[in-house]
């Protein structure tokens, strides 16, 4: 496997010979994707890939890693992962793998985070059992007899009987659509550990039962029962694979798959479960906070009266009690500098945001860890108070704890700056904003 390890956003060189697969891979991955640009730009005879990161399929036996460009340390991978759902528009394309490569990509992490959580699932309840009607051609009565085609043959066959039962079985849709994506990941993967445990566990899943070699896509379209909850991690990435993906070509012996994400949602999601996190933590403190979903707010009345065209802001995030907006957040998939702050067009969309929604606190959210920067706002009368920009480590993420390490430090941003902290001015005019970006 010939691995090609790029940074999303910076121009790199690539041999004629996959310029053209490249063109055409980062094309269908714009369609695929719905991509808001161009996944690649190209100039000077260099490329560059746009908002785009993980894996992209360029030909046999040969891939492009493309990693994010902030805050991207060695487990980005499993970050983006936990954060992934399953109606996420990925791109998921096969690849005939020529042997073993010691590269920790994408896929390898993939696999490893599904056999983890297909073991775990297994060992907490066992096998998924779900109560489906068979039917079967008996020596004896069983369920219900159709009655019509056991006439059919009575004459020469009056001791067949053809009926229809239900059965608690553990090789149903969701078992069958588990295992044939744990064989999938196995004969991708290059670590052997990895391989053997989703093997084992496919096995698991349905006891005594023959090796899958297609899954119903459309089972991805139902949600589990309840009972079995456990599963569902495994099952998100499982509905991600099966939504994207082709049944198994027969020809071959190895076969991978590669994965590519557009980046700057991941950011959006991120700021969701934050959100989320912190109105758990505040109602356990005795807060009555809520974090409403995403809405237009009017920032500009058109006074034309033949053609008016009003304006309007849509926070990424928000945070209120019973008193009113109490903070608006704005992600920012972008490189932070601690030295200049936030960029000009940063900051006037957050204070003007801010304004519309009558909120005290501006908040700019950007994916690498930094400590909160803050500003007192003047021009304003207060709706905003203060900006603060502020890093949630996007790709440092873990789900669960992760929710609530971040949800903690929103909720600190409640109480104002610290005592501690060197506030700096930023006025309305144009100019000082400027200045101070």
């Amino acid at each position: 496997m010939r691995v090609l390890t790029v940074e999303e956003g910076v121009a790199f060189s690539i041999s004629d010979d996959l310029a053209v697969p490249l063109r055409l891979a980062c094309k269908r991955l714009g369609r695929q994707l719905r991509t808001r640009s161009r996944v690649l730009e190209e100039a000077d005879g260099k490329f560059v890939v746009c908002g785009v990161i993980g894996t992209i399929g360029l030909s046999p036996g040969t891939v492009l890693d493309v990693k994010p460009k902030v805050g991207a340390g060695e487990d980005w991978i499993a970050a983006t992962l936990d954060l992934l759902l399953a109606h996420d528009r990925i791109e998921i394309a096969g690849n005939r793998r020529a042997g073993l490569a010691r590269h920790r990509n994408i896929l390898d992490v993939l696999a490893g985070i599904y056999a983890e959580r297909l073991r775990r699932a297994l060992r907490r309840d066992g096998p998924i059992l779900v109560i489906e009607r068979r039917g079967a051609s008996m020596p004896m009565l069983k369920g219900k007899l159709q009655a019509t085609t056991w006439a059919r043959h009575a004459a020469w066959e009056p001791n067949r009987f053809p009926v229809s039962f239900q059965e608690l079985s553990a090789d149903n849709d969701y078992s069958r659509s588990l295992a044939y994506v744990a064989g999938l990941l196995a004969r991708g993967t290059n670590v052997p550990r990895i391989r053997g445990s989703l093997l084992s566990s496919a096995c698991a899943l349905r006891p005594g039962a023959p090796e899958l070699v297609h899954a119903d896509a459309h089972v991805a379209l139902r949600r589990l029962p309840s009972q079995w909850a456990a599963y569902e991690p495994a099952w998100d990435i499982a509905v991600s694979v099966l939504t994207r993906r082709s049944p198994l070509a027969s020809s071959g012996t190895r076969h991978g798959v590669s994965l590519a994400i557009e980046a700057w949602h991941l950011l959006e999601r991120l700021l969701e479960r934050a959100l989320q996190a912190t109105v758990r933590i505040g109602r356990e403190n005795c807060l009555t906070l809520s974090a409403p979903r995403k809405c237009r707010t009017p920032l500009l009345r058109d006074l034309t009266p033949e053609k008016p065209s009003d304006r309007s802001v849509i926070p990424d995030g928000r945070l209120a009690d019973r008193t009113g907006q109490l903070a608006t957040f704005e992600a920012k998939y972008a490189k932070y500098s601690l030295s200049k702050g936030p960029p000009r067009e940063h900051v006037f969309q957050a204070l003007a945001t801010a304004a519309a929604c009558a909120s005290p606190l501006a908040v700019l959210v950007y994916p690498s860890d930094f400590v909160p920067q803050w500003w007192a706002v003047e021009g304003f009368g207060d709706r905003p108070k203060h900006l603060v920009a502020i890093g949630l480590g996007l790709f440092d993420y873990r789900r669960g704890a992760g929710d609530l390490a971040r949800g903690q430090r929103l909720l600190a941003l409640l109480d104002g700056p610290p005592a501690s902290a060197s506030i700096s001015t930023a006025v309305a005019s144009p100019s000082v904003l400027a200045n101070a970006a």
